[in-house]
């Protein structure tokens, strides 16, 4: 588990440094609770993957893209963003949560350099 020493690889649910990979699928965790919520997340996530609704699907490829750019792993070291992150991904009403966070430079980074790797060609045209 060398590969978890990297600075940047952090949990996929709360953003902390992790200490052991999901042997499913091999992202980083941190707790049995981490753990716990990403098997969880997996099971909306399949379920979702296997609903009739395309166009809010990101490809595999692009999501594998997100995982493996370093601007946007640079970002997330930013503690105030994964503090968002954290209540966003916690908050009741993320549509409110997200209407503020938009207002928010580093927030706004954060989106654009998500749908930069997403829509590549759509960014362009902008």
């Amino acid at each position: 588990m060398a590969s978890l020493s990297c600075s940047t690889v952090v949990c996929v649910i709360c953003l902390e440094k992790p200490k052991y990979r999901c042997p499913a699928c091999r992202v980083p965790y941190c707790s049995v609770t981490c753990f716990q919520k990403h098997k969880d997340d997996d099971d909306s996530i399949a379920d979702f993957l296997n609903s009739d609704e395309e166009e809010d699907r990101v490809s595999f490829q692009n999501l594998k893209n997100l995982g493996e750019s370093a601007t946007l792993r640079s970002l997330l070291l930013n503690p105030h963003l994964r503090q968002l992150m954290v209540n966003l991904d916690q908050g009741d009403n993320k549509a409110k949560l997200m209407k503020a966070y938009m207002q928010e430079p580093l927030f706004v980074e954060f989106a654009d350099c998500c749908l930069s790797i997403v829509e590549p060609s759509q960014n362009e045209d902008s």
